[in-house]
């Protein structure tokens, strides 16, 4: 019995050794690509992007994208952002095609002059106040000043309007980067010239083609 058992292994030995070579490459892609997306998230969420302001005078920003497998997409990710995002779209794996997280201030310096007014009250009397209205096209300030009551109302509205673009470009300097190898990036565009991106970390889920996809 164990003869038979030795010939046959011994017939077949070059088949079992293929098969043993494929599912080791497999294995060594596997853990090569799982390597690659833990790299990737990590370079994303360390690197400082690049902050600059257009012809137009938009503050602009822009940042390299982390493309991961989605088979690897629960284990590269940290548990935090795996449940934020896993609450608003389900399954990682299957339902999530990009996240962005952004951290943006709006800063500035405004100025107006105060106007007097005065208020009338039923069977009170009369308050005087100054107040004050800024009106711009991302700002709309407005406030009340009472000296007698040494308070100060205001109301306010900062419009953040803003762009974010995804595509690939070479790095470096035309015509120069002409081998370089496509990135993978996420570019945001303000509307308030005041407004800036102070962090950008973007993932982009990289799914497997059909059978049929990689066939054509």
């Amino acid at each position: 019995m164990t003869l038979t058992i030795l010939r046959t292994l011994w017939k077949y030995y070059w088949v079992i050794q293929l098969l043993v070579i494929i599912t080791l490459v497999y294995f060594l892609r596997k853990e090569k690509s799982k390597a690659n997306d833990y790299e990737s998230v990590y370079q994303a969420s360390q690197q400082e992007i690049r902050i600059w302001r257009d012809e137009a005078g938009k503050n602009r920003s822009r940042a390299e994208i982390a493309e991961i497998d989605a088979a690897n997409a629960k284990l590269v990710l940290e548990s935090e952002l795996k449940e934020t995002i896993r609450k608003e779209v389900g399954n990682l794996r299957k339902n999530l095609i990009s996240y962005s997280q952004v951290s943006a201030t709006t800063t500035g310096a405004i100025s107006g002059s105060f106007t007097d007014t005065l208020f009338v009250m039923n069977e009170m009397p009369e308050i005087p106040a100054k107040t004050i209205s800024i009106q711009e096209p991302n700002l709309d300030f407005r406030a009340v000043y009472v000296p007698s009551l040494d308070t100060l109302m205001a109301s306010y509205q900062v419009k953040h309007n803003f762009e974010v673009f995804y595509y690939y470009r070479r790095p470096g300097k035309k015509p120069f980067n002409f081998l370089r190898r496509k990135q993978a990036v996420a570019e945001i565009k303000f509307d308030n010239p005041g407004s800036q991106a102070d962090s950008l970390f973007t993932i982009v889920m990289k799914r497997k083609k059909s059978f049929f996809g990689r066939l054509f």
